[in-house]
């Protein structure tokens, strides 16, 4: 499984990342607010200051301010397309469709079903909690994960963000708070997407906050 973030090692007596007073406004005032769907579990799509949580190319200054994920909506679709195929063999069972096959067939043709559905599953739900952004006090991270074995990391630093704006479309996007985040950069990649997370306008908040005090 990709090594895309793992939990620092605790150090006795360590100085902390980011000292007090270089801490970014918006902590400041992300902790005098409450926000919406906000959590601290590792299943979150929307993970404020996250404790325990790195990744390979964080710096050792560099501390993460928001994990994103898509707004867990985004799964229903791969969870009823796993859903459904799961009751087909007790149909075909019931129409006697099975029983003109060989001994052990019927057997054999269910467990490759069950199989492949599951990998399916599988798939979708490694392809959410695998793809996330994040947030530091120096750059924004995108992760894209493709399978096991490959993924595409693609960042900016953000005294380079030259704009930020953020969209939410349609009924289901308007009711469960989510949209697209876009951020524009001076970098050699002209263009980030956070696509499809929770609480976009905070999120771009968050984002300007960061300019403002880089600045």
């Amino acid at each position: 499984m990709p090594d895309i973030f793992v939990s620092p090692e605790e150090k006795p007596n360590k100085e902390p990342a980011v000292l007090p007073e270089e801490k970014p406004v918006v902590e400041e005032k992300c902790q005098k607010r409450r926000v919406r769907g906000h959590s601290h579990s590792r299943f979150s799509s929307f993970n404020l200051y996250p404790e325990h949580i790195d990744f390979e190319t964080k710096e050792k200054e560099e501390k993460v301010i928001v994990m994103l994920r898509q707004h867990p909506i985004v799964n229903l679709k791969w969870i009823v397309i796993s859903i459904l195929p799961f009751f087909c063999p007790f149909f075909f069972g019931k129409t006697g469709l099975m029983s003109s096959l060989p001994d052990g067939y019927s057997s054999v043709i269910f467990m490759t079903w069950y199989l492949v559905t599951f990998a399916y599953a599988m798939e979708g739900f490694f392809n959410w909690y695998f793809n996330v952004f994040f947030i530091t006090t120096h750059r924004v991270i995108d992760v894209d994960f493709f399978n096991l074995i490959n993924k595409r990391v693609s960042d900016a630093e953000i005294e380079k963000i030259q704009d930020v704006s953020y969209s939410t479309s349609g009924p289901i996007g308007t009711v469960f708070n989510f949209g697209d985040v876009l951020i524009q950069t001076a970098s050699e990649l002209t263009e980030l997407s956070f696509e499809r997370v929770p609480n976009p306008e905070k999120v771009a908040d968050i984002l300007n906050d960061l300019r403002s005090k880089v600045h």
